[in-house]
């Protein structure tokens, strides 16, 4: 009878042996929202050609890092658009090209470096956009915009530009300013 109440005791110090106690850990991480929207440049544009008695349509590329770190989740007012005016190209000795010289012909977006970035959801029509140009740059147009919600952390946007070069230009540098601008709303 012995026997019993000590295969008793071993079961239940081998079930004791073997119980875990577990604890729930809860833990709790706050995100503040920045106060960070900014485009900046990432580049410095240039095209060459040599006159060969036709018009030319020569291209550059031109980049814009857009930061959006003010963490508005979608449904919330948010989002931001890009916009674009330039002056008319000029060598300084006062040949210009037309006002209507520069054309977007595409934009490409994707995340900037060290990031994972919300890709912008765009609603503008940006190919074939003209670019406007004249002494003094003129209003500003569209071209690029991120609905609420989306075109969050860094984001990289690369415009391809074409520019229309008349025939009979004279020879020379010629200079645009490009503006860049970003607002926050879409």
């Amino acid at each position: 009878m012995r026997r019993r109440p000590l295969i008793a005791l071993l079961t239940t110090l081998a079930a004791l042996a073997t119980a875990s106690v577990a604890g729930a850990i809860t833990i709790n991480g706050t995100v503040t929202a920045g106060a960070t929207l900014t485009a900046t440049s990432t580049n410095t544009p240039s095209f060459s050609l040599t006159l060969n008695g036709v018009d030319q349509t020569p291209t550059y590329t031109f980049g814009i890092s857009v930061v959006d770190a003010r963490g508005i989740a979608s449904g919330s007012p948010g989002g931001w658009n890009l916009t674009v005016t330039s002056t008319t190209f000029n060598d300084g000795a006062g040949h210009t090209f037309p006002t209507n010289a520069s054309t977007i012909t595409s934009v490409a977006t994707g995340c900037g470096a060290s990031s994972t970035c919300t890709a912008p959801t765009n609603a503008i029509a940006n190919t074939n956009l003209s670019v406007p140009a004249a002494t003094v740059a003129p209003a500003p147009v569209k071209y690029e915009n991120a609905s609420s919600g989306t075109g969050l952390g860094t984001n990289t946007i690369t415009s391809t530009v074409q520019v229309a070069v008349p025939s009979n230009v004279f020879a020379g540098t010629y200079s645009s300013t490009v503006t860049v601008a970003i607002a926050a709303t879409p």
